[in-house]
């Protein structure tokens, strides 16, 4: 029986892939959304300490970094800008990986396929296979990662690169498993984040995507890794399963056949996608009409994900976007959720923590089981009157199988759009959208993505206004 590994890797070199048709219109909606949000990101102040940092020591000349007018290594490149991806809280993301491809996949993906002068088509491809292998290991975990203060897309992440890294490689099917092998020994990310607001988990994706670019090329050159580095005794399951039951046969069940890539989630607001459902229902009941002074008490009903915190007051940046009661109290208030209500003069704003003091979370023993095949939440307001409105959600709004998606991937390809358009404007890259749009619109026919490339990394304008934020 061949191992998980060597399973990937058939598929990764497989003549089927290079057949599915479906495969390029989708993943051009994901490179569209995570290299706007990698370019958005490059604004962070976060951003600008790992930007300085690596470049201080920059490489060999080989692939882009975003908004820099600079090339350095590969792998260099991949950890900017990957770190770049998930400094704003705006990447992709899976409902039952409960992981975020895109930031560590794209970075990997594109600075091999960019080395390696490779066709736009063979870098969706690359997207596509970096992103199933990824996010099918994180439907073995379902997210349990997350109790034991390690985060999934950190861990399953370096696989995803490397599977991506190698495509883009074109590396052969025992490379490939090599390349797996060797991954799987730098996986790595702690959760402590949660507790003091810093920056470690914006350097996961980038790290990930480092490793994977690494491990491709060590492969390339022969370097040796186990065929079993995930089903092991030594391996990936055991090792990060905590002793608690795991599906590991969910990593290849009809491998080929349905592609957990395409469950990926274009995400709307900056914040922990764990917050996402009850945002919708908080921005539906500002639009309804609902003034903030009406109300006198909100309860909140959740699934638990160790991940969220409840406490009434955020303390910086990095725990407002993880804070529901912050969130849906700036939802309620404004009827919106972007990136200005990240700031310091958001935090502050009375507005906000008058009604951050009435909110009330518990999270439900049912909703708890029911996740995260679903992400039910339950946003429940009394008024000032005593009238008491409840609305209920279980699956939050860029979800392509959420209701209002089901008529197919136009609406969620408008939004994804509509996405970028907003994100690039406030960030100061608006000058760069249809440019973006149409040469990432041209990957499946371009010969190389040298043009997308190029627009991604050219330096900003001297006399660009500079936001920051996050």
């Amino acid at each position: 029986m061949p191992s998980i590994s060597e399973q990937f890797a058939d598929f990764a070199t497989g003549e089927a892939l290079k057949r599915d048709r479906a495969l390029p219109s989708r993943m051009r909606v994901y490179a569209l959304d995570t290299l706007a949000v990698m370019l958005a990101g490059s604004v962070a102040p976060s951003s600008a300490i790992v930007a300085r940092t690596v470049l201080a020591a920059s490489g060999k000349a080989e692939a882009t970094v975003m908004a820099a007018g600079r090339k350095t290594s590969a792998w260099d490149a991949a950890l900017v800008n990957g770190a770049f991806a998930h400094a704003l809280e705006l990447d992709d993301d899976h409902r039952i990986a409960v992981l975020h491809p895109g930031a560590v996949v794209a970075p990997a993906a594109l600075a091999a396929a960019e080395t390696s002068k490779v066709s736009g088509l063979t870098f969706l491809r690359a997207m596509f296979v970096g992103y199933e292998v990824m996010c099918r290991l994180g439907e073995v975990f379902r997210g349990s990662q997350f109790n034991h203060g390690v985060h999934p897309t950190a861990l399953c992440g370096v696989f995803g690169a490397a599977a991506a890294a190698a495509v883009a490689m074109d590396l052969d099917r025992d490379a490939v498993v090599r390349a797996l092998g060797i991954a799987g020994t730098q996986a790595a990310g702690l959760t402590e984040w949660r507790f003091d607001g810093s920056w470690i988990k914006r350097l996961h994706p980038g790290k990930a995507a480092h490793s994977g670019v690494l491990a491709a090329r060590l492969a390339q050159e022969g370097f040796t890794g186990p065929a079993t580095i995930l089903e092991g005794r030594g391996g990936f399951f055991n090792a990060f399963s905590f002793g608690e039951p795991i599906d590991a046969d969910r990593a290849v069940k009809n491998l080929g056949g349905e592609h957990s890539a395409f469950g990926t989630a274009i995400k709307p607001y900056p914040c922990c996608r764990f917050a996402h459902g009850a945002i919708d229902l908080a921005v539906a009941a500002n639009q309804s009409g609902l003034s903030p002074h009406s109300i006198k008490a909100i309860d909140i009903r959740i699934y638990a994900t160790n991940v969220l915190s409840y406490h009434r007051r955020p303390t910086n940046v990095v725990d407002a976007q993880f804070n529901l009661p912050y969130v849906v109290a700036r939802a309620l208030a404004y009827g919106r959720i972007g990136l200005t209500d990240f700031t310091a003069p958001a935090l502050a704003d009375p507005e906000t923590t008058a009604l951050c003091d009435r909110i009330s979370v518990v999270e439900d023993e049912e909703f708890s089981r029911r996740y995260p095949d679903e992400y039910p939440v339950e946003l429940k307001i009394t008024l000032e009157n005593g009238e008491t409105r409840t609305t209920f959600s279980v699956c939050p709004s860029g979800d392509p199988s959420a209701a209002r998606y089901q008529n197919g991937d136009e609406l969620l390809e408008a939004e994804a759009e509509r996405k970028v358009a907003s994100l690039l404007g406030e960030t100061g890259f608006g000058d760069r959208v249809e440019s973006l749009r149409a040469r990432v619109s041209a990957l499946p026919d371009a010969p190389n993505v040298g043009e997308v490339a190029d627009i991604l990394g050219e330096a900003p304008h001297a006399e660009r206004a500079k936001p920051s934020f996050a």
